[in-house]
């Protein structure tokens, strides 16, 4: 049976900067069955209390190749979050999505690497962040896109192709082909950027506009879990979506 040592220390200091002394006593004290009993702690009780919250946010849904975070001016992570933008408005709206779009700061932290948890996608997406899609012309969309260009700050997109030279696009392509002015494009985001956050100005010039009340994490997870039931595991890898000819250095 095992045993644990209760040490009483007292410290006897003696006068005039003497060595100390110490005194102790013990007791063998049985680690046994009763000890299995915590009903009484309080941090089991606290546990306790707050179980069936925490409980969901410990389901796997999904497993990574590796660890991917978020970088500009194009990363694994954020070319990901902005597909399953475009992914998940296509299948609640029975819609093609031409353009999906997130932005970077919404992005909190890396994706870790093995067993990814719904707690792991809500650090990755704190925010409480739902889907938006609309119609936008196809000159107020290059104009929108030409916007973001100038300013050198293109946020995470999907379904777009751009290679940037300083402030102008030498190659701006949505779905493989040059953007038609006259086109209606069917676009994708989330109602933070809708609205104006991070200074994205798209109300101006959207119409037919649809919320459609999902929550930009809860996708995230019915996607991964869509992922994972056709035995596929989470390999990201960037693809050219957004190039600088004259981008020295990522920066986060």
């Amino acid at each position: 049976m095992k045993k644990i040592l209760l040490l009483a220390v007292l410290l006897l200091a003696l006068p005039g900067g003497a060595a100390a002394q110490f005194t102790y006593r013990w007791t063998p004290v049985p680690m046994d069955s009763t000890w299995d009993d915590m009903r009484d702690f309080r941090a089991t009780q606290t546990i306790a209390r707050y179980s069936a919250q925490v409980e969901p946010l410990q389901e796997i849904v999904g497993y990574s190749m590796d660890e991917y975070d978020r970088y500009r001016p194009e990363s694994p992570l954020s070319n990901f979050a902005a597909d399953v933008v475009r992914a998940i408005a296509e299948k609640s709206t029975g819609e093609k999505v031409d353009v999906g779009l997130m932005n970077f700061g919404g992005i909190r932290t890396s994706l870790p690497k093995g067993a990814v948890r719904v707690y792991d996608i809500f650090s990755i997406f704190p925010f409480d962040n739902y889907l938006v899609t609309f119609d936008i012309k196809g000159s107020d969309l290059h104009r929108f896109l030409d916007q973001m260009i100038a300013r050198r700050r293109v946020e995470a997109l999907s379904g777009v192709e751009m290679v940037i030279t300083g402030t102008k696009a030498d190659k701006l392509l949505v779905g493989g082909a040059p953007i038609d002015e006259d086109k209606v494009y069917k676009f994708a985001t989330i109602h933070f950027l809708m609205d104006g956050g991070d200074g994205v100005v798209l109300s101006d010039v959207a119409f037919n506009r649809k919320d459609t009340g999902i929550w930009i994490r809860d996708a995230i997870c019915e996607y991964l879990r869509d992922q994972m039931a056709r035995g596929e595991k989470i390999d990201l890898h960037p693809d050219g979506r957004v190039q600088y000819t004259d981008w020295e250095e990522r920066r986060r």
